[in-house]
């Protein structure tokens, strides 16, 4: 019987079982994988199997005792570093942000083989990319930011209530303006005492993840379908208001304009905040909010649909900057209860 190695970690101990298998096996699970992913977009997909096309190259050529143990991923990713060679550039190793990508492929196809049955544990999950931007890219909101932008979307004709709905989805419930864009009338629906949309994620083709959505937002988005009571469950939920197009589905660029317009209008937006305060600066603005109410990471992650860890982490780096725990009017538009309830 093969050993158990050890692989210590901060404040865990995991142990993981040696997984050995044939080239032809690991081509077989790569190929029910790829399988797996016919929700994702064609984009997508061509990127997991150009991914994991190397990385069977590799248990195939390279390293034949891959044994799935956090030291296989580790070599492997040295090996994306240093050793893979790129034709094109005629230089030997991929950069940092492309290993990322070659290391994150693997770390899902893991998974995979965790749901399977196959591994016990994702050895991937401990063995880290290339390195990232120790801050976001985009600048949160400050609180009186957000009161300045609140206050432009007071108005209760169909514009300011559309506005106000996108702010408060994007700020409450982490959607960025593709999920946005994509959302439909019938996409909410009420499970007890929350409410819930289905959105379409980034990369996919459906819409197979559901979000919660916290009930002051929910208010707002109901006050906006008020202008559509004759609506279906398929019309689109943010439609557009210009003369050319009225009444069909917003697109995402009229979306940005829009929010960039309401910023510059509460004078929160300048020209020297323009590459940094965006329309995507409200979902990391939530993001802060939820670290500053203390909520676990893994309620952040689900909520902000981030699948990689560190990526969270980084709003807990943050919390105390905006300080939004004396403004409780401002966390019940982010915050739910640990059992759903609305704070």
């Amino acid at each position: 019987m093969a050993r158990k190695r050890e692989l210590l970690v901060p404040g865990a101990r995991d142990v993981f079982e040696p997984v050995q298998m044939t080239p032809s096996e690991i081509s077989e699970h790569v190929a029910r994988f790829i399988v797996s992913l016919r929700d994702y977009s064609q984009q997508s997909i061509g990127t997991y199997k150009r991914c994991l096309r190397e990385f069977v190259y590799y248990t195939t050529s390279v390293e034949k005792r891959f044994r799935f143990l956090p030291e296989d991923i580790e070599r492997y990713r040295d090996y994306l570093l240093h050793r893979k060679r790129r034709l094109k550039a005629g230089r030997v190793g991929l950069t940092e942000v492309a290993m990322s990508q070659y290391l994150t492929a693997l770390r899902r196809f893991c998974h995979y083989l965790v749901e399977s049955g196959i591994l016990a544990k994702n050895p991937a999950r401990l063995v880290s990319g290339g390195k990232r931007p120790s801050r976001h890219h985009r600048r949160a909101l400050t609180i009186e930011q957000l009161d300045c932008l609140f206050r432009v979307l007071d108005g209760e004709d169909e514009e300011h209530c559309r506005d106000r709905a996108l702010v408060l989805l994007m700020l409450g419930a982490g959607l960025s303006e593709v999920e946005l864009h994509h959302l439909d009338i019938g996409d909410f629906e009420r499970i007890g005492k929350m409410w819930y949309a289905r959105v379409r994620g980034k990369g996919r083709r459906l819409k197979v993840e559901r979000t919660v959505i916290p009930q002051p937002v929910m208010d707002v988005v109901e006050r906006y379908m008020a202008f559509y009571p004759d609506a279906s469950p398929n019309d689109p939920l943010f439609r557009s208001l210009s003369k050319r197009s009225r009444g069909k589905r917003l697109s995402i660029r009229s979306m940005h304009l829009a929010i960039e317009e309401r910023m510059i209008e509460a004078g929160i937006r300048t020209d020297d905040d323009a590459l940094r305060l965006t329309p995507f600066s409200l979902r990391h603005t939530g993001g802060i909010i939820l670290a500053e109410a203390g909520v676990p990471i893994e309620h952040l992650m689900e909520r902000w649909r981030i699948y990689w860890r560190p990526t969270a982490e980084r709003y807990y780096k943050l919390a105390g900057t905006l300080q939004s725990d004396t403004r409780p009017d401002i966390q019940r538009y982010v915050v739910v209860g640990r059992y759903g309830h609305t704070l």
